[in-house]
């Protein structure tokens, strides 16, 4: 039961931090996680030591802790090892993918259409989130790469963030979402090369989009050494 409420509380601040529920910078404490989550000190305390594992809190000794900034560094190597697995799948994935998997890749795209004017709710921010990155899983999980699945979808907590920022911008949203429906028509068409270009495409919008977003919105980022 203890086990199961520290893990619950864990996962509930994880997702109000991955949703923006929780902002880059923001102070948190064991007291404060308590009450927002409705639990004693023990699971809040063992919340924010398991976070601070995932660069996602800060602890201060003596101090206190914050929702850690984003780290524009950190944000960069998790967008290359996501660059470089999803890049590197794509083979893989055509000789594997049939006309049955196809359904369920538009189903998520149009999960994320349906939430995309609600992410000022941290639920639909989590359930866009989500989606997104489930579309992209499917490459994996299709070409029978389970592990390169698991490592994009357990590390990408900086480069995450600074996705849903980007796409809480609507012009940025639909950039995302017409560039899904691009990935699919090449996929009905067995067009490995345009898909490849257009994969290469998306994911590289990413680095433009951090600058941007720092030039912008500087206090959300860790101050660089």
């Amino acid at each position: 039961m203890r086990d199961s409420l520290n893990n619950q509380t864990y996962e509930n601040m994880r997702r109000d931090i991955m949703t923006l529920a929780l902002m880059p910078g923001e102070p948190v404490s064991a007291a404060r996680i308590a009450e927002r989550y409705n639990v004693s000190r023990t699971p809040a305390r063992e919340a924010l030591v398991k976070l601070e594992t995932e660069a996602l809190v800060d602890i201060y000794p003596q101090v206190g802790s914050v929702i850690s900034k984003i780290d524009e560094r950190r944000a960069m190597q998790e967008w290359f090892v996501r660059k470089t697995l999803e890049m590197g799948v794509i083979d893989g994935f055509f000789e594997k993918v049939t006309d049955a998997d196809i359904p369920q890749m538009r189903e998520y795209c149009q999960m994320m259409e349906k939430v995309s004017d609600k992410l000022e709710d941290p639920h639909m921010t989590f359930e866009y989130l989500r989606c997104d990155n489930m579309f992209h899983s499917m490459a994996f999980l299709v070409a029978g790469q389970d592990l390169a699945s698991q490592i994009v979808g357990n590390t990408m907590t900086h480069y995450n963030r600074v996705r849903l920022l980007v796409d809480m911008e609507n012009a940025n949203k639909k950039r995302t979402l017409t560039g899904h429906e691009k990935l699919i028509k090449c996929i009905e068409k067995k067009d490995k090369e345009t898909y490849r270009e257009s994969l290469s495409r998306h994911i590289g919008n990413f680095e433009r989009d951090m600058i941007d977003l720092k030039n912008r919105k500087p206090e959300l980022f860790k101050e660089s050494n």
